[in-house]
């Protein structure tokens, strides 16, 4: 494929019509793989960008059923994507001396069947999910067309850029569980400066907030509830009830989240127990998620919810067990004279912006923003302003198209700013 045949709507309307949720990028990674892989980048992928542990990922079967569904294939070796290493980081060095630069995007996608009402772009343009059990129904399918765009700019301009840019294609931000293993992996050591940014979010069409905040630390978990079964109405008193226990452990969760030192959050989303109506249920899941303004908030509403797990198993007589699904620290500008000094420099190239907008939300990326300032560089997350039409993760979720040349713009001519500092 040939990058320069595309357009940025193009490649989005391409994109949007195959969502993958995390782990599940194999058409998405190969996509981004195959426009890449001639034009001047050196490209990493499978397990070189991932560390030793993922966290969230599908079942065995889950995956499988997925890929054989596909058949793809590729002139190069396809086997750790379709392992659920996925996502891309693509490297290019101009050879002329100046600082590294990294942007990050991520891939994936939502468990939502897209909406087929008339009314909704995708479905009249025709580029509506092919995916019936998944949709790019929070802007990363704009996200991807971004990076890629971004990656036809450096070549255009390859002549008069300095340093190294590193693009990271990243999977599996929903739940949060892919920076994490890509940061273990080292795909941003060395980084002098990472730039981040999501579609809409708040800021409104064509305004571009620079330096984004209020980014929640946050886990999720999967408690697992095991007790006895016994016949309903014969010998009950021979059942421990898995299902009582997940219910009252729900009830009781959400009595957790009073602190002074922040605002925190918490979120039951998923119980499922049981498997007849005539049977005591002996078995439960849970998939919960905790946030806190900062790290010390999360942290402690995350001792307080493992007591009601303790608990609630000690008051039932059931046994229980917690994985880990997925998780991201907090992150706190730590140099508002650096946000402000981009967004100078932005205002005079002729953008409208606003800084220091609040994220209100988590976002994995704060694994790399952090590792990326721990290591003495400079971190910087944008929200592009466009108009949105239904919430993020809704069935009618969609974007304003041309918040992606807008975006692509903006890091440019951030990049542009960083090389000469």
């Amino acid at each position: 494929m040939d990058l320069k045949c595309k357009n940025v709507i193009d490649l989005r309307r391409e994109f949007h019509q195959i969502p993958e949720p995390g782990w599940l990028e194999f058409q998405t990674t190969v996509k981004i793989i195959d426009y890449l892989k001639d034009s001047g980048f050196d490209l990493k992928y499978g397990k070189k960008i991932h560390g030793s542990q993922r966290m969230g990922l599908p079942t065995a079967e889950e995956s499988q059923k997925y890929k054989d569904s596909l058949n793809l294939t590729a002139d190069y070796d396809l086997s750790e994507i379709l392992q659920g290493y996925t996502g891309v980081v693509a490297t290019f060095d101009t050879k002329r001396e100046g600082p590294t630069i990294a942007l990050r995007f991520d891939i994936d996608a939502l468990f939502i069947e897209e909406s087929g009402e008339a009314d909704h772009l995708p479905q009249k343009e025709g580029f509506r999910s092919k995916n019936k059990s998944a949709m790019h129904a929070c802007g990363h399918d704009g996200h991807i067309s971004i990076g890629l765009n971004f990656a036809k700019w450096i070549m255009e301009n390859k002549d008069r850029l300095k340093g190294k840019y590193t693009l990271i294609f990243q999977p599996a931000e929903e739940g949060v569980r892919g920076a994490k293993s890509m940061v273990e992996a080292g795909v941003v050591d060395g980084v002098d400066y990472l730039l981040a940014g999501h579609i809409g979010l708040g800021s409104g069409q064509g305004v571009l907030s620079v330096g984004s905040q209020g980014f929640f630390a946050t886990t999720k978990m999967d408690i697992y509830f095991e007790g006895v079964p016994a016949h309903a109405a014969a010998n009950p008193e021979h059942g421990r009830n898995a299902l009582l226990a997940a219910a009252s452990c729900a009830l009781n969760l959400y009595t957790l989240t009073q602190f002074s030192a922040g605002m925190s959050r918490l979120n039951v989303g998923i119980l499922r127990a049981g498997s007849s109506r005539n049977i005591i249920a002996n078995h439960a899941m849970m998939q919960i998620e905790t946030r806190g303004e900062n790290q010390e908030v999360n942290e402690m509403l995350m001792e307080r919810v493992q007591k009601v797990i303790e608990g609630t198993a000690l008051s039932f007589d059931v046994d229980y067990r917690v994985e880990l699904a997925g998780g991201a620290p907090s992150y706190t500008i730590k140099d508002p004279d650096f946000i402000q000094a981009v967004s100078t420099a932005l205002s005079e190239r002729g953008f409208t912006t606003k800084s220091n907008n609040k994220l209100g939300g988590s976002e994995d990326v704060t694994y790399m923003m952090n590792e990326v300032e721990n290591n003495g560089g400079k971190a910087i997350h944008f929200m592009f302003g466009t108009q949105i039409k239904g919430q993020p993760h809704h069935y009618k979720y969609d974007f304003g198209e041309e918040v992606l040349d807008f975006a692509t713009r903006a890091l440019a001519e951030t990049a542009l700013y960083l090389s000469d500092l």
